[in-house]
């Protein structure tokens, strides 16, 4: 019974063996390169939405929201307001938000160098190439909203959307 004690004691006292040592070594070597590859692939998808044309659309999103909410004309007994100075959707026109805003008029924190500057025109529907006056031209007209989204002085993106007065729809 001494004897296999004896064996059994220096066993534990030699350590592992050299198969065992580059199995744990296989194991931590595959463990890494996988997660480093995880981890890269994170990062580029992070960079794609976080600093790019994605990001431009979704703050230029956020304005259209806030025009979609906006009356076309005043005197419409409408509470909805984009700021101070904007009551009516054809006020945001040329109006240059920096930091961005969202749709609630709220200072967008995470992207305070960035701006959003608002375009709205109205165009004939024969001829969209043809800005016209919404007040007196009497043909079938869209009104187009474009918002350009820059970082500092970088263009990100100028992205569009085509509006339909609600009254002409009903």
């Amino acid at each position: 019974m001494t004897a296999h004690r004896s064996f059994r004691s220096s066993r534990h006292q030699r350590g592992s063996s050299f198969a065992e040592l580059m199995l744990a070594v296989l194991i931590i070597s595959t463990t890494v390169v996988a997660s480093h590859s995880s981890l890269t692939g994170t990062v580029s998808a992070y960079h794609y939405f976080a600093d790019g044309e994605h990001e431009s659309l979704l703050l230029a999103k956020e304005i259209h929201e806030a025009a979609l909410l906006l009356p076309w004309e005043e005197d419409t007994g409408s509470e909805a307001s984009f700021g101070a100075d904007v009551d009516t959707l054809f006020e945001m026109d040329e109006k240059h938000y920096s930091p961005p805003r969202s749709a609630g008029y709220d200072v967008v924190t995470s992207h305070l160098g960035w701006s959003q500057t608002v375009e709205i025109k109205t165009v004939s529907m024969a001829d969209p190439t043809v800005e016209v006056d919404p007040a007196t031209f009497g043909g079938a007209k869209l009104t187009e909203l474009s918002v350009l989204v820059k970082d500092g002085d970088k263009v990100i993106g100028t992205h569009h959307w085509w509006l339909t007065d609600p009254a002409a729809v009903e």
